[in-house]
């Protein structure tokens, strides 16, 4: 299995989807084959975008990617984040068991300015460890008060 591959597989928009658009692009090229979502937000409140994690077979954290903001918000900001989560492997997958175990990981929160009602973007890119494979995932992000 191609570890590239499986770290770019691996980002997860908002609870549930998520994004396989990988790519050997640098960040200045065109973003053909992008990954593009829209989130709901409400004005003035932290909203979380999008988290990586890898888990490998005995439950311990896999390599997480670097994020990097590609095209910043117009109408608020976005807080790039490393931490630990508990996965959220489904019941009778094979690495549930992991669950239990907290694992390295990254994401981004999007924050809109307070009073901000519509629409506002964001592209984050995403980078494997030691590798030029880059993903690109456009958010638009539906705010309302």
């Amino acid at each position: 299995m191609n570890l590239k591959k499986v770290l770019c597989g691996l980002t997860l928009i908002a609870p549930g989807l998520l994004v396989s658009a990988c790519q050997t692009d640098d960040l200045k090229f065109t973003r053909t084959g992008s990954a593009i979502y829209t989130i709901p937000a409400k004005s003035g409140h932290k909203t979380g975008l999008l988290s990586n994690y890898m888990v490998n077979p005995d439950c311990s954290s896999g390599k997480t990617p670097d994020f990097k903001v590609v095209t910043a918000p117009t109408n608020g900001t976005i807080d790039l984040w490393r931490g630990s989560v508990s996965p959220s492997f489904r019941q009778g997958h094979p690495q549930q068991k992991c669950n239990a175990h907290k694992v390295a990981a990254v994401g981004a929160f999007y924050t809109s300015r307070s009073g901000f009602a519509g629409t506002d973007n964001v592209v984050i890119s995403s980078k494997a460890p030691g590798s030029d494979v880059y993903s690109y995932i456009t958010v638009h992000i539906s705010v309302t008060k």
